[in-house]
């Protein structure tokens, strides 16, 4: 039975709906009646020409008076001219959520105000008079349509007038006038089709226009089905009594009247077609409706997945900084109490690696709960992963952050877990939230690794270092275009001759603005706004061409590792890319040695997978780079096939003095020869940590004892000199 009534309830209208559904469809009938009203003044413009033609003008040249003929034989037409003309005015003025301009409000005014006066008029208009052939029931009929659309129209004038003083004076959309301007042109228009229908009928004509005025209105303006049918229902059933008051009536059964002297046959199929013709123009206007409200639905969801984050439910960060950029605008003093911020929550990768995607994600939803309740009433969104962002007041703003860094640390028993805070404080109307909100991410980051500490402003002394930042950003494919980034190359040599038999690639940037540019201060920036594959394809190229001009030169040429990003294989096709260089410069890839670092291989394992299986089908040697260092290295051993595992730097930290480094390192050398790979300990400085290695079986080394990264010049001339032999090992 609940289903019945639910169904029911939905089709003829009754279910609630939403604020922005009510809004889609009051919207739509805005539009259209726009439509309705130009259709309307073009019609009556037609009219009145055709008028002034036909009968004003004979009347005219016959001594006629020029206003008397007007009112006689146009005022009705005049009258719709009005009503289309203000509702068009009115519609296509309409705006929602901007104040009307002066040229518009006196254009409003003045048509509302010519609605209104044109009722004085209503003394000069010739009513319908009793005659032999008019009875006073139908007089009075005619009559009372006549004076119904006149009121209805002083209705429209003042709903205009109204409207428009308040949208102009204080920018309020009076929703209630919206509608009484619509439902007054729909009862008009009711009104006018069956004045004219009725003095057609008893005329000898057919009701054409009653028919054509409820096509008009139904399909045009809809309104809830329920509504819908009671607007139509009384029209057409008012109207079939109202032509009842002809002698004889009207009945089911085939009759014959006499009309002004024409007998005219009413037979029942008349009537049939009647109620048909209602019948169906009402489900024409409930499926209209149910289309627009479908519609509205749809364009809901889009709106919500254009304005709201999918997970939390907050703002997205797109539609947060549009708020911002106008709340900015709209400040006009106090600038420095309006502050952005930038929240990251502390540890969440460790939280995610341990408790799983699912439990991550819950775990956002609750932060973005926290954020939002306790900053109530000010701008909240969720910007990208475990990122929230904020525009609110300084007051109270210590007190909060620590709430909200007491709720994030309590959530889980196990993980440590809380939050850094970067605050940039506004300086003027101007400023960009796109800019506030990284200067804001920029100080945040500075205390990234700091637990105790939670919350930072951004100030003067962090302004180079972030127009650096900028810098860096802005730069990277001047850079690129014109040979800025250059590698480095740092030896590689073998543990047991400790001759020369690699080399690592290493970006630095020389800059004609800042000079050199070494790695930290480019290399996290590009990660963090996904521009590293620039950098790194600069530097693929640019070690091919080193490689191809040696090899021209004659010149001993040792295999040369470059460093893949994560991001490289997100962001271009990487493996492609490198190939492609590699047959450009015809280089054996033998030369050619690719590294990954652990930490890239922790997600998108089906890609990467992928990725890392084709390197080694087309033959080049596959490295780990910076094993240890991670969570998860035995995972990736078991599922990469690497050639070579670097072994990270870290643990040579106090190696003379340390049992259990060296313990760890044997092992991971007699594991790595195990499992058939190769290994590679970088950071090596002294010469006791290098006879070690050797002594433990570790195949290469690499570090400042043996020469730290210089340019492809610098590795020549040390050669030449000596200082580094080339091996002929390869393997």
């Amino acid at each position: 039975m609940k289903k019945v009534l639910r169904f029911f309830s939905h089709i003829f209208g009754f279910e609630k709906l939403s604020k922005y559904e009510n809004d889609y469809l009051h919207d739509a009938n805005i539009r259209s009646s726009s439509y309705m009203g130009f259709i309307v003044v073009m019609l009556e413009l037609w009219m009145l020409i055709r008028q002034f033609y036909s009968k004003i003008t004979p009347k005219l040249q016959n001594g006629g008076n020029f206003f008397e003929l007007l009112v006689k034989y146009s005022s009705k037409y005049w009258l719709f001219l009005l009503i289309g003309l203000g509702l068009m005015l009115f519609c296509l003025f309409y705006q929602r959520d901007k104040k009307l301009s002066k040229g518009k409000f006196i254009t409003l005014i003045t048509v509302g105000g010519a609605c209104i006066l044109y009722t004085v008029m209503l003394s000069f208009e010739n009513f319908t008079r009793v005659s032999e052939t008019v009875t006073p029931v139908m007089a009075g009929i005619m009559n009372a349509m006549l004076i119904s659309i006149y009121v209805l129209l002083f209705f429209i004038g003042a709903a205009i007038v109204t409207y428009a003083l308040f949208k102009y004076l204080k920018n309020k959309n009076i929703v209630v006038l919206e509608h009484v301007v619509i439902t007054c042109f729909t009862l008009i228009c009711l009104a006018f089709g069956i004045f004219v229908s009725y003095s057609d009928f008893w005329g000898g004509k057919e009701i054409i226009c009653f028919l054509t005025m409820v096509i008009y209105v139904g399909c045009l303006l809809i309104y809830r089905p329920y509504v819908t049918v009671l607007i139509l229902g009384a029209s057409f059933l008012g109207f079939y009594h109202i032509l009842l008051t002809f002698e004889g009536g009207l009945t089911f059964a085939d009759q014959e009247i006499v009309i002004s002297g024409v007998t005219r046959s009413i037979i029942s199929g008349d009537s049939v077609n009647y109620l048909t013709f209602f019948i169906s123009l009402t489900t024409i206007c409930f499926a209209i409706y149910h289309g627009r409200l479908n519609e509205a639905k749809k364009s809901k969801a889009l709106e919500k997945s254009a304005k709201e984050d999918g997970l939390t439910g907050m703002y997205n960060y797109s539609y947060f900084t549009e708020l911002a950029k106008d709340g900015i605008r709209g400040l006009t003093g106090n600038f420095d109490e309006n502050v952005l911020l930038f929240i990251d929550v502390h540890n969440f990768k460790a939280f995610n690696d341990q408790r799983g995607f699912e439990a991550g994600d819950k775990f956002l939803i609750t932060i973005g709960k926290y954020i939002s309740d306790i900053f109530k009433g000010s701008l909240c969104a969720r910007q990208a992963d475990d990122h929230f962002v904020v525009w609110t007041k300084t007051e109270g703003l210590t007190q909060k952050l620590e709430t909200l860094n007491a709720l994030v640390h309590d959530y889980d028993d196990e993980i440590l877990l809380g939050i850094n805070c970067g605050a940039y404080h506004l300086s003027g109307n101007d400023e960009d939230p796109h800019m506030a909100i990284d200067r804001a991410r920029y100080a945040e980051h500075l205390i990234s690794n700091r637990f105790q500490t939670i919350y930072i402003e951004y100030d003067k002394t962090m302004s180079e270092e972030y127009r650096k930042r900028l810098y860096v950003i802005n730069n990277i494919d001047n850079a690129v275009e014109n040979g800025w980034i250059i590698p480095f190359y740092q030896p590689v040599v073998w543990s047991d001759t400790e001759e020369l038999c690699g080399c690592e690639a290493l970006a630095r940037w020389k800059d004609p603005t800042y000079g050199q540019l070494f790695p930290n201060e480019f290399i996290p920036v590009l990660e963090e706004y996904r521009l590293i594959h620039k950098l790194d394809k600069a530097i693929f190229e640019s070690v091919c061409r080193d490689l191809r001009e040696a090899l021209d030169a004659g010149r001993p040429v040792v295999p040369v590792s470059l460093n893949f990003s994560r991001l490289d294989f997100e962001l271009m096709d990487a493996v492609t890319e490198l190939e492609n260089l590699v047959t450009k410069y015809n280089i054996s890839k033998d030369l050619i040695h690719v590294e990954v670092t652990e930490s890239a291989l922790t997600d998108n394992f089906t890609k990467l997978n992928q990725a890392m299986n084709r390197i080694k089908e087309l033959g080049y040697s596959l490295w780990l780079d910076d094993f240890g260092s991670g969570y998860s290295s035995l995972n990736v051993l078991k599922d990469y096939q690497f050639d070579v595992i670097k072994i990270d730097m870290r643990f040579l930290s106090n190696l003379e003095n340390s049992e259990k480094a060296k313990t760890l390192i044997d092992c991971i050398i007699k594991m790595a020869n195990r499992i058939h790979m190769l290994t590679l300990t970088e950071g090596v400085e002294t010469q006791v940590q290098a006879q070690f290695l050797n002594k433990v079986g570790c195949n290469r080394l690499q570090g400042y004892l043996f020469g730290k990264p210089i340019p492809k010049n610098e590795l020549y001339v040390r050669i030449t000199n000596g200082e580094l032999t080339v091996s002929d090992r390869r393997l």
